[in-house]
């Protein structure tokens, strides 16, 4: 048993890991290429996280889905249930989501949603962690500091593996000051 964070490399999942760490939870980290447009980066920011918090990285692919940059409709569900079925006997599945966005699978109605599929599925034996669920990115931001999270190996950018400096997590990223 143990928690799964599901880990793109960027801001949010990395202080969930950070975070789960210093709960001294048995943490293994889970990266899912989907075809996103900056899936090399996200990867490498994933290894690089995976390194610094001594937690094993999982990859996964998924093939055959028509990706763009933005937003990806039930991006979140994917991964919750890529998580699920890579880690059966997982007991948490930790995703780093937050208020603000205005995405459906950022809500508290998504997180009850797919928290009773994996009852469904599991048992009640797997709980969705979403501990940022109610916060901005800014106390997010605040607890990585909090934590020393090692925000320069982090990539948050939607279109491309550099940094776009027009999506809006790339906008996130510079109201914060992360470089």
């Amino acid at each position: 048993m143990g928690y799964v964070v599901l880990c793109s490399g960027g801001i949010d999942s990395a202080t969930l890991t950070a975070l789960a760490v210093t709960e001294d939870q048995e943490v293994e980290l889970c990266f899912v290429d989907y075809g996103q447009p900056a899936r090399e980066a996200e990867r490498e920011a994933v290894r690089s996280l995976g390194h610094h918090f001594a937690a094993p990285v999982q990859e996964l692919q998924v093939q055959g889905l028509v990706i763009s940059a933005g937003e990806i409709p039930m991006r979140n569900a994917l991964l919750v249930t890529c998580a699920a079925a890579l880690r059966p006997d997982a007991a948490l599945v930790g995703l780093g989501i937050h208020a603000g966005t205005g995405y459906r699978d950022c809500s508290p109605d998504f997180v009850d949603l797919l928290q009773r599929t994996l009852d469904f599925h599991r048992d009640g034996a797997m709980q969705l962690v979403t501990p940022f669920l109610n916060w901005s990115k800014g106390d997010i931001h605040a607890l990585a500091l909090r934590l020393d999270v090692p925000l320069s190996v982090t990539h948050s950018c939607e279109a491309s593996d550099d940094a776009c400096g027009a999506c809006s997590s790339c906008a996130d990223r510079e109201a914060l000051g992360v470089g």
